[in-house]
């Protein structure tokens, strides 16, 4: 019996996918701003390039969430080592979204030992 992958943004009541989801959208919307600012927006060639750019910010982000959802599955049967195999590969793709997600908190840089 398949059940539906969980996906980033769907479960809206976990504070934790909300935050990654949210800290995400925000990386391409800033993305977009930022290619749109250094054109002429009214061009379709501008628009696209933008669009390209918010893309390419979010990708590794959206990839280590659907690694970590994979790896959190209990359904796949996989073993602690498997687990911690996705989930490094997701960290190496986007530590933010990773942490967003497991609930790691992110070094304070303000902080003298960073937490």
């Amino acid at each position: 019996m398949t059940h539906p992958l969980p996906m980033l943004g769907d479960r809206r009541a976990d504070p934790l996918d909300n935050l990654a989801y949210q800290a995400l959208a925000q990386r391409a919307v800033d993305a977009f701003e930022i290619a749109l600012h250094y054109q002429d927006a009214r061009t379709a060639g501008a628009r696209q390039e933008a669009l390209h750019n918010a893309l390419a910010t979010a990708a590794p982000g959206l990839v280590a969430a659907a690694l970590v959802r994979l790896a959190d599955d209990p359904g796949l049967g996989l073993t602690i080592e498997q687990r911690e195999y996705l989930t490094d590969i997701a960290t190496g793709l986007d530590l933010d979204t990773v942490e967003d997600l497991l609930g790691d908190p992110r070094p304070d840089p303000t902080r003298p030992n960073g937490r």
